[in-house]
């Protein structure tokens, strides 16, 4: 055990939340895991897990029944596994909860004298919505629908949180434009799995370009897909991994020539993609900090992305990485994917340099270092 730190990690999803709770095991402070996901996929000791499989079997259902309902992530399930989740913590002297998913739970610590933390992967949910409204509108594609009463627990989990996390500068200084005190907000950049992902043993197919993450508006397949039809480099092609939201297909026209759209596919796929391609470019207009960024830095690709991406945590622009705008204009992408394609010596350098930059990390080591110090810091300096 460490001094007096007991920390209780809540999310009904993975996302990087299984990270953080096997870094706090690693160090002796782990109180408790409590999740939707299945024991066998948390790598934890049976004891540290609390899961709550109804509500992963719920949402199932409901999202083959009524597929919207697993985009919004169903409001009655999210409330079900909050009020679950706050009998489950153990006896924590902190509680960190996803973002959206810890109302209740967070309310009933703090009352304890429990500190804690809101744990946010994106910006400011009402600057997120502003962003990508305003993107809606500026090329004229239906807006992102956010869920009232989401927003609502968001707005709560901020003002309850004696502290919250972000991953990047980028989402950091969303939450202080909307009036957070910037001692509030911590920032602590995500790391990655470096014996999963790996530098791949056969050649690498010239000329492909990769980009992994569901396909719409807030991603910037527009801008990506503009630029690629842009592209002076010969036999370049395009492959979008991820699954595609409804009526992107049509906007992008995905049918044309040299865009691959691969659809939903499982972590091996994902991997066999990052091995196959030549560049990684994510040209998002708003994000906290990719997770696949540094997964295809493991895999030996130079990075392309927009400065909404948080990439400046992971990459030093032109040493492993190229940094544009965001939101990015085609030519400017274009541009940068050219000048990667045509130059395989560059691109593989900055490949090679971003696969050292994430082992310096020590895989997710770095995280959990950082995120320990939050953890004492918010406990040595309570709000």
């Amino acid at each position: 055990m460490s001094e007096d730190l007991r920390v209780t990690v809540l999310s009904a999803y993975p996302f990087h939340m299984m990270d953080q709770a096997r870094q706090l095991h690693q160090a002796g402070v782990l109180e408790r895991m409590v999740t939707a996901v299945p024991l066998s996929r948390v790598g934890l000791p049976r004891e540290l897990v609390s899961t709550r499989l109804r509500w992963s079997a719920c949402r199932w259902v409901a999202g083959r029944a009524w597929p919207q309902a697993d985009r919004m992530l169903s409001r009655e399930l999210i409330r079900d596994f909050d009020r679950w989740a706050a009998s489950h913590l153990g006896e924590p002297s902190v509680v960190n909860g996803l973002s959206g998913f810890a109302t209740e739970t967070l309310s009933q610590a703090s009352a304890r004298g429990v500190t804690v933390f809101c744990d946010r992967g994106s910006w400011h949910i009402l600057e997120q919505q502003r962003v990508l409204e305003e993107e809606a509108n500026r090329i004229g594609a239906p807006r992102v629908q956010f869920d009232r009463s989401m927003i609502e627990r968001e707005l709560r989990e901020y003002q309850l949180a004696d502290r919250i996390l972000v991953p990047s500068e980028q989402a950091r200084r969303s939450f202080i434009r909307r009036g957070i005190g910037a001692d509030r907000v911590l920032k602590v950049p995500y790391g990655v799995d470096i014996s999963t992902f790996s530098v791949p043993t056969k050649e690498r197919c010239p000329g492909a370009v990769v980009s992994i993450a569901t396909v719409g508006l807030r991603k910037g397949h527009h801008h990506l897909v503009q630029a690629f039809r842009m592209l002076s480099t010969p036999n370049a092609s395009l492959t979008l991994v991820g699954t595609v939201t409804p009526g992107w297909d049509r906007r992008l026209d995905l049918d044309q020539a040299g865009v691959r759209a691969t659809g939903p596919v499982n972590r091996s796929r994902v991997i066999e993609e990052l091995q196959r391609a030549s560049v990684f470019v994510l040209a998002s207009v708003e994000e906290g900090l990719a997770l696949v960024i540094a997964q295809a830095m493991a895999c030996g690709l130079p990075i392309i992305a927009t400065e909404a991406t948080g990439v400046r945590e992971l990459i030093t622009d032109r040493v492993d990485g190229l940094v544009v705008p965001a939101p990015p204009d085609a030519e400017t992408l274009a541009e940068a994917m050219d000048s990667l394609l045509s130059d395989s010596d560059r691109a593989k350098a900055m490949g090679a340099a971003g696969r050292r930059k994430v082992e310096s990390f020590g895989g997710w080591d770095r995280y959990g270092r950082q995120l320990l110090a939050a953890f004492r810091e918010a406990r040595s300096r309570p709000t």
